[in-house]
């Protein structure tokens, strides 16, 4: 007799639990979610759409990429201008054994990022004037009203980063060059901006643009790994084209300044695999509380990403919000388990 727990994976491959979670699971958890665990961002949502803002529409498409705007391209000739300054340091960094040490301590010894070494954030090197320009673009009315558009609530900017990427010599595709989805959650959005061109040489981002809801339900049978830190759920190039196409895919290259949009906890992407030459990315991340995220906040009184942001000088509501919206105890011990069931009722293909 089969046990209980092969029997939920066999019928996680049918058709039927598929049809269940798109056309009942889905739309009655995203109504809860968005009203009952996101209340209080459903509330502001509905008091921000008051007013007529810009916003790029997700609506029909898993991601959106944008190539030609002056805004992106100013603010990433400007990081550029920093980063470069910053590049030959932070390859020293990447591949020195004190920073291998540090990431085999923090992860794990084996885990990709560990193994071999091939990025490092340079935002914390940045000007504190680059910093605020870049914190403002974030909290702009477009990116705002992009990310709670998509999302259906008003969201907290968790994530501000520039990372550099590196080829190593003798290195294989691994970790998040892999085919994968952020499963840190339900809803988010996501914005990559290449700060250096990016071509074939310097790893361009990937991602699946046929529009799927509940693809943050969605796994597969054939992963790289299931126990490997920075592999597991992992998904290799050759098992992802067995069920999707080239032409349902979006890729971000060229100049800088290119962007893209995508809920990366319900979109497959991948990203960074560089053959010859370094990449510079800058990367948003807007989330809600019940996703697990560290803390966006240096303190309870200072934005981590702008050390000039203080919440007791901020007056405006949604600002506060994006800002400084704190985790609640209760929650932090629910994030995990939510997340959890996502990953115990996901369909696979």
């Amino acid at each position: 007799m089969k046990s209980l727990k092969k029997l939920l994976k066999d019928l996680k491959k049918t058709y039927s639990w598929k049809f269940f979670i798109q056309y009942f699971f889905y739309p009655f958890y995203d109504f809860f979610w968005q009203f009952f665990i996101n209340f209080k961002a459903k509330i502001l949502y509905i008091l921000w759409s008051t007013k007529k803002r810009d916003f790029v529409n997700l609506t029909k498409k898993n991601a959106v990429a944008i190539t030609d705007n002056e805004t992106f391209k100013d603010l990433s000739k400007k990081i550029l201008n920093e980063a470069n300054l910053l590049i030959e340091n932070g390859k020293k960094k990447i591949l020195s054994a004190e920073y291998k040490k540090k990431l085999s301590d923090e992860i794990d010894p084996y885990g990709s990022d560990a193994e071999i070494p091939y990025r490092a954030s340079l935002y914390d090197d940045l000007s504190d004037n680059l910093k605020s320009e870049i914190v403002k673009f974030a909290s702009s009315e477009m990116m705002i009203s992009t990310a709670a558009k998509h999302m259906g609530i008003f969201p907290i900017l968790t994530r501000v980063q520039v990372t550099l990427n590196i080829p190593r010599q003798n290195a294989n595709r691994r970790g998040a060059m892999y085919w994968h989805r952020d499963t840190f959650g339900f809803k988010n959005l996501e914005f990559f901006m290449a700060v250096t061109d990016i071509d074939d040489e310097n790893g361009p981002f990937y991602c699946l643009e046929k529009k799927i809801n509940v693809n943050t339900f969605l796994t597969f049978q054939n992963l790289v790994s299931t126990t490997k830190k920075g592999e597991r759920g992992k998904v290799s190039l050759e098992e992802f084209s067995k069920h999707f196409k080239d032409n349902e895919t979006l890729k971000l290259s060229g100049k800088s300044g290119s962007a893209i949009f995508v809920d990366s906890f319900s979109t497959y992407h991948r990203g960074g695999f560089c053959k010859s030459k370094d990449r510079v990315m800058f990367r948003l991340c807007y989330q809600s509380h019940d996703a697990l995220y560290e803390t966006q906040l240096s303190d309870l009184n200072t934005y981590k990403y702008d050390q000039n942001l203080k919440k007791n000088e901020i007056n405006d509501i949604f600002k506060k919000y994006l800002f400084f919206k704190k985790k609640s105890k209760f929650m932090k011990i629910m994030s995990g388990k939510i997340v959890n069931f996502y990953r115990k009722i996901d369909f696979i293909v």
